[in-house]
């Protein structure tokens, strides 16, 4: 039985001609490893198989984006700007 959680997170950007984002697509997915049999000349073979499903997908307004930061600031606290820090060392490691 599969979970109903979302594990994995895709984002698609629209942007107007002069580069301003207008609407964000949110992917949630779900990735988890499922057991799969295949019948050889030598007898059954089972593998785990890593699987990708997408859940659901949101499409957000530039507004929506900026409510659902607003949002998450709200609820999170202080919380919300150690995350913050902690996605921009990361995005300064990656350079």
């Amino acid at each position: 039985m599969k979970p109903y959680f979302t594990n994995a997170f895709g984002i698609a950007r629209n942007a107007n001609g002069q580069g301003r984002t207008v609407e964000l697509q949110l992917d949630f997915m779900l990735q988890y490893m499922d057991a799969e049999s295949q019948m050889t000349k030598n007898g059954p073979v089972a593998a785990s198989v890593r699987k990708s499903e997408q859940l659901t997908s949101v499409l957000m307004t530039r507004d929506g984006t900026v409510a659902l930061i607003s949002l998450l600031r709200k609820t999170l606290g202080a919380e919300f700007d150690e995350i913050i820090e902690f996605c921009e060392a990361q995005d300064e490691m990656g350079r």
